[in-house]
């Protein structure tokens, strides 16, 4: 075992168990098989939808018996990216993980942290014989990170308690008590070919981003791939006609792409005057990310020489949507400091057939927020023609800082630990919004341990961090009789 030095052993026991489970969004059958056979082994009910979420339960503990039902409730799923060099196949291969000093992490890909480790929370609580608790219900949903359609899903008549703790959100010392909604938007640009005989093809690579979750890093405002491509071929556009081929960009739309290029096809005499264009704009580009992407590399090498290219009109529909699609930060709050109230993020762009497909996705602190950004997508549709989907919309969890499960959560921290803890909303989504509709008068907070750079092949999780918040939760539960 990898992890068998780790502390808490048993959670990092089960975090390594699942992690040898491919359960990237849409495939978490396997993963939720796994569990529910778990919780079976363990005489503990359970009910298994056939979106593959499960709910578990376990009766409280001696004294406990008769408290109010506590809701405990993760996701099965994960992001699943890599880098480019990276041989792994997420549909079967285990997530390959190593420690290096006091963090977690895995070689080349996403690790899963979020949100496996309240995945190996719950199944070590449901093992322990020795924490006082009182009734536990384990929900554990499928699909968070690609429309949250497993808590969509659930039946919310199976559930008794109107407390719950999410173990999706949150730092040592930080807790969350509201969320942002959000929508999946498909902006797809109809194109027409011609014929690219003569012409000399290239292809144009951005990549050496950080990347990042497209809601809690949106406000460092790094570099997406996607939108600095687009930013490439207009500049090398205005000095001299090009013809796009193909473009392809990002993996995840809720992940800040890192990297995205495009084969191009320009007229023999005009490569000088637009190798000229690019090596400026390249310039420019490097000195805007100096500090959140240093290691920004944009390139142009020739490629094959192609048969077919995209008309003038499809070209210029692309370059002008991917210029002018919301992206990044649209507003920020006025009530809470350093809080976004709307973003979007332009996540995956795709060549198919006939067309050009980007998957965006914008949030807000309010239903309103994203309309406004869905309202800005509509009207770029109108200009270029493109046909719009929105989809996978989930509601905000509304910022109560008034909460009662937060103050006595807030309350246990900072008489075990000395410091007054840290209340904030997140513009980050989280499944507490559908429940919260699911279930009237539910009462929310939202917590874990310190987690870095979710989305990306650089997720890692903190060790020391993860004992923290367990021993948070389990002493939490027994002041909750």
């Amino acid at each position: 075992m990898i992890l068998e030095n780790c502390e808490p052993k048993r959670v990092f026991h089960h975090f390594e168990a699942i992690s040898q489970i491919p359960r990237g969004s849409g495939n978490e059958k396997a993963v939720s098989d796994f569990i529910a056979d778990f919780a079976g082994g363990l005489g503990l009910k359970y009910v298994q939808d056939d979106s593959h979420n499960l709910i578990i339960y376990k009766p409280g503990t001696s004294g406990y018996e008769n408290s109010e039902p506590i809701i405990l409730q993760g996701h099965l799923d994960m992001v699943c990216e890599k880098n480019a060099d990276t041989i792994h196949d997420f549909l079967k291969d285990p997530i390959k993980l190593y420690v290096d000093g006091d963090y977690l992490k895995a070689k080349g890909t996403t690790l899963g942290a979020d949100n496996g480790i309240a995945v190996a929370f719950c199944m070590a609580l449901l093992e322990e014989s020795t924490i006082a608790h009182p009734p536990l219900e384990i929900v554990l949903t499928s699909d968070e990170e690609a429309g949250m359609t497993g808590a969509f899903n659930l039946d919310g008549n199976l559930l008794k308690g109107r407390r719950m703790i999410n173990l999706d959100s949150g730092s040592v010392g930080t807790f969350t008590a509201g969320s942002a909604a959000a929508s999946t938007v498909e902006f797809e640009i109809p194109t027409m070919t011609q014929s690219g005989k003569g012409l000399e093809a290239y292809t144009v690579t951005v990549k050496g981003l950080q990347g990042g979750h497209s809601g809690g890093d949106i406000k460092l405002e790094r570099g997406n791939a996607i939108r600095i491509l687009g930013s490439m071929l207009n500049a090398m556009d205005k000095a001299a006609l090009v013809y796009l081929v193909d473009i392809q960009g990002g993996m995840k739309v809720n992940a800040i792409p890192r990297e995205a290029s495009a084969t191009i096809a320009i007229e023999p005499e005009s490569k000088a005057t637009i190798e000229e264009a690019f090596r400026a704009h390249v310039a420019k580009q490097a000195l805007f990310f100096r500090v959140a992407d240093p290691d920004i590399s944009i390139t142009m090498e020739p490629t094959h020489a192609v048969d077919e290219v995209l008309d003038f009109e499809s070209g210029a529909g692309l370059i002008w949507s991917l210029l002018l699609l919301p992206n990044g930060v649209q507003t920020m709050s006025r009530d809470i400091e350093g809080l976004v109230s709307a973003s979007c993020n332009i996540g995956v762009i795709e060549t198919l057939d006939e067309s050009i497909k980007v998957s965006c996705m914008p949030r807000g602190a309010s239903a309103e927020y994203i309309q406004q950004t869905e309202d800005k997508i509509n009207a770029l549709a109108q200009i270029t023609e493109a046909e719009v989907m929105f989809a996978h919309r989930s509601p905000a969890w509304a910022f109560n800082p008034d909460s009662p499960i937060l103050k006595k959560v807030a309350s246990y921290y900072k008489e075990i630990h000395g410091d007054e803890p840290k209340i904030v909303a997140m513009h980050g989504g989280l499944e507490c919004g559908i429940f919260a509709e699911k279930l009237p008068g539910l009462d929310i907070v939202a917590m874990g341990p310190n987690m870095y750079d979710l989305h990306t092949p650089q997720e890692r999780l903190s060790i020391s961090s993860t004992e923290v918040i367990w021993k948070l939760l389990c002493g939490v539960l027994g002041e909750m009789k």
